[in-house]
């Protein structure tokens, strides 16, 4: 239990850095930086590969509490090779999944990154994942924003089972 309490403390809070390769502190940006802590990343979870699978899923919740509308490039997570953003369709009746270079989080909005709708696909596990730990995630702005987080790595077992009970796997 104090490992979930910790767990859980660890990804309420948001880990902001303001990135910027090849900028100098007495450079003039034309770009708006949204504050810092006005997004923050919970609920990061990463289903462990299937046997036999070559990609899994990850989940969590962004929030953005500033004025400006905010746009998420891409994602890596600790140990996997490639790390992309996807979406769940409906086209002509059927469910399709795609992968997207941009989304954008409106200001005082969150998205629900979750099974059927956004939702983080991964691939090439350069260490295999073990239920339980925790691996470093890493999200990045079009404004040079990044958030660092923790995803925890969850059985389909129990993302399955905290699905079907409303719950949130912490």
């Amino acid at each position: 239990m104090i490992k979930n309490l910790a767990f859980f403390m660890l990804c309420s809070l948001p880990w902001m850095s303001q990135a910027h390769p090849g900028h100098s502190d007495g450079e003039s940006h034309h770009h708006t930086h949204v504050e810092q802590n006005a997004l923050q990343l919970t609920r990061a979870t990463l289903r462990d590969f299937l046997p036999a699978a070559s990609s899994t899923a990850g989940y969590f919740t962004l929030a953005n509490t500033s004025q400006q509308a905010v746009t998420l490039l891409k994602a890596e997570i600790e140990g996997l090779g490639r790390v992309e953003v996807h979406e769940h369709t409906h086209v002509d009746g059927m469910m399709r999944m795609q992968k997207i270079d941009k989304l954008e989080i409106a200001p005082h909005s969150q998205v629900e990154f979750k099974p059927g709708g956004y939702h983080l696909m991964a691939f090439e596990p350069t260490k295999p994942l073990k239920v339980g730990e925790n691996r470093k995630l890493t999200l990045y702005f079009a404004d040079g924003n990044r958030i660092y987080g923790l995803i925890e790595v969850v059985s389909l077992k129990a993302q399955m089972h905290n699905a079907k009970n409303g719950h949130q796997h912490h």
